[in-house]
């Protein structure tokens, strides 16, 4: 199954916490905040605070917009994010973020360890075009400009802030992005254990 998501498909979700909203892009499989195997989701952080606790769930987040983010996980030393670069940690660890500068956007991709291993990257047509996975469910989004995809043939077409979800199983699925893409885009893929 090949899906092309818009913002008319992302939801806007309070955080567990209270103090903010997640907006959705995609998941799994529920409602709600604790009924899902994986989500991906963006959220505007607009000053320091605490993250919501996500028990028995993998996090990884990264820094869409804004100058970056200084992460203090459990009594671990502090982590700095700057723009697309990411970070992995438990979802039942305590963390306090603090902001570098101006209020950031991140990405988040939660998801449950015990049944998929994910990878999260981003990718540059300047770099690489073309690529082979085998994930289960791959998910990739579009920050900015017009991005067109061919999935094992099939042609897509991604704008700004679009996402493309490819759920398969079975051989590796080739990707090929149009090399007139001038910016980046972000690949989450996941992977059944």
């Amino acid at each position: 199954m090949i899906q092309k998501l818009t913002a008319q498909d992302y939801k806007k979700m309070p955080w567990k916490n209270g103090q903010g909203f997640t907006l959705e892009l995609a998941r799994s499989h529920g409602e709600g905040l604790e009924n899902f195997d994986w989500r991906v989701s963006i959220a505007d952080v607009k000053s320091a605070g605490s993250f919501s606790f996500f028990p028995n769930k993998q996090r990884i987040i990264g820094v869409l917009e804004g100058t970056g983010i200084v992460l203090q996980i459990d009594k671990n030393p502090p982590v700095s994010l700057l723009q697309k670069q990411f970070h992995a940690f438990n979802g039942e660890s305590d963390v306090y973020a603090e902001l570098i500068n101006e209020a950031i956007r991140d990405f988040n991709l939660i998801y449950n360890p015990e049944k998929y291993s994910a990878r999260l990257q981003w990718v540059s047509c300047k770099s690489a075009n073309s690529w082979f996975s085998n994930g289960n469910c791959v998910l990739i989004f579009n920050l900015q400009g017009k991005l067109e995809l061919q999935v094992d043939g099939q042609l897509s077409v991604l704008n700004d802030f679009e996402t493309l979800l490819v759920e398969k199983t079975g051989s590796p699925t080739q990707y090929i992005a149009s090399p007139e893409h001038h910016g980046d885009f972000c690949v989450i893929e996941l992977f059944e254990r």
